[in-house]
C-alpha cells in the first residue's frame, strides 16, 4: 500500500502501552454497521486518534444493518486504497468473504463493537459481551428481587455481539434469579426505524412480563414508547444497553432503571492505535475489552466526562 512506509513511521514512535508522537498521514476508515447515533462516539474516538497520530480518517456508513450491504461498502472502501478499515460487523459468516477480500489487497480489518470472530480481522476492539450480558441479569434480578417474568430484546438474531449479550444474560438471570421466568427473546430487527412497532406488538403479546431487557440500543426507548401507548408506564422494569438520547431521558424521568454503556469513545481511539501496529506488519492484540459503565440517576450527569477522561488522560493505555 502507498503508506507502508508512513505508517511504518507512526509504528517507531508507538508502542500499545506507550505514548506516541504526530506521524505521516495514512488513511484509516471506520466502518459501523449503520449510520445509527450510537456510533458516533466510536467516530468520536476514532477522529481525536487520528488526530493525535497524524492519520487521515473517514467514516463510511452502510444504508442498513445488512451483511450485503456492509460487504458492498467495505468494497467501495478498497478502492479508495485506505491503509486500514476498523468494522462494526453486522455479523459473523456474512462479511468472511469481504474481509479476505481486504487482507488479500494488504489492507488490514480490524473489529471494534461487534467481532467477526469467523473472518481474517487481526483484532476485535470492544465489549466483552458475554460479561456484560451477564453482569446485566446480576443487576436485572436485584431490581426484580427474584420474581416476575422478563422478555428479552434483541435487534437481529445474526450479530455476534448481540448473541453473546442474550446468552450472558439468560446464563447470569439463571445463577442470579432462578425464580424469574424468561418469556422469550423477540427479534425487533436491525432497523432502528421499525423497532416501535414490532416492540409494541412483543410487549402486547407478553402482557404479563414485568421486565424488559434488550440488548440491542434500539429496543429500550421502544420499550418506553409501547409502555407509554398501553398506559403501563411504571409497571414495568425497563433496562438495556447503550445510551441513546431517549434511553437516557428515560432514566432521567424513571422509565428506565438503568442501561449498559460501552466506552464507544475509547472504542474508536483504540481502533486507530491496533491498525497502525497492524499495517506495520506486527500483530496487535487479539482481543482488547474496553469495559462498562452502567448507567443510572447517580452518574448520568458525570459518567460521559469520566469514560473520555479515561482514555485522553491515560493515553489509552
Amino acid at each position: 500500500m502507498r503508506s507502508k512506509r508512513a505508517v511504518g513511521l507512526a509504528l517507531a514512535a508507538l508502542c500499545w502501552t506507550g505514548a506516541a508522537r504526530a506521524a505521516p498521514t495514512a488513511t484509516f476508515i471506520m466502518i459501523p454497521k449503520s449510520s445509527s447515533p450510537y456510533y458516533k462516539p466510536c467516530y468520536d474516538g476514532f477522529e481525536a486518534a487520528g488526530a493525535k497520530y497524524g492519520i487521515e480518517v473517514q467514516r463510511m456508513d452502510p444504508a442498513k444493518a445488512d451483511a450485503a450491504v456492509q460487504s458492498e461498502v467495505i468494497q467501495k472502501a478498497l478502492a479508495q486504497q485506505p491503509d486500514g478499515i476498523a468494522l462494526s460487523a453486522v455479523d459473523d459468516a456474512g462479511l468472511v468473504a469481504a474481509v479476505a477480500a481486504a487482507t488479500k489487497a494488504g489492507v488490514p480489518v480490524i473489529t471494534f463493537d461487534s467481532p467477526a470472530p469467523s473472518s481474517a480481522a487481526v483484532s476485535y476492539i470492544g465489549t466483552d459481551n458475554l460479561a456484560a450480558g451477564y453482569e446485566a441479569a446480576r443487576r436485572m434480578a436485584s431490581l426484580m428481587n427474584g420474581t416476575g417474568r422478563i422478555l428479552v430484546l434483541q435487534g437481529g438474531m445474526a450479530a455476534s455481539n448481540l448473541n453473546q449479550r442474550t446468552q450472558g444474560f439468560r446464563d447470569g438471570m439463571a445463577r442470579f434469579a432462578p425464580g424469574v421466568k424468561v418469556l422469550g427473546v423477540v427479534d425487533i430487527g436491525g432497523d432502528a426505524a421499525a423497532a416501535p412497532a414490532k416492540v409494541e406488538a412483543a410487549l402486547r403479546e407478553r402482557a404479563n412480563a414485568t421486565a424488559v431487557f434488550s440488548v440491542s440500543s434500539a429496543g429500550t426507548p421502544a420499550t418506553v414508547v409501547g409502555l407509554e401507548k398501553q398506559g403501563r408506564t411504571g409497571k414495568v422494569l425497563v433496562a438495556g444497553f447503550d445510551d441513546l438520547p431517549a434511553t437516557l431521558e428515560g432514566i432521567r424521568q424513571g422509565a428506565v432503571s438503568f442501561c449498559v454503556v460501552q466506552k464507544t469513545f475509547k472504542m474508536g481511539w483504540l481502533s486507530v492505535r491496533a491498525l497502525l501496529v497492524a499495517t506495520a506488519g506486527r500483530r496487535p492484540p487479539r482481543v482488547v475489552d474496553t469495559g462498562v459503565v452502567f448507567v443510572t440517576r447517580a452518574n448520568l450527569a458525570t459518567y460521559v466526562d469520566e469514560m473520555r477522561s479515561e482514555v485522553t488522560r491515560k493515553g489509552a493505555k
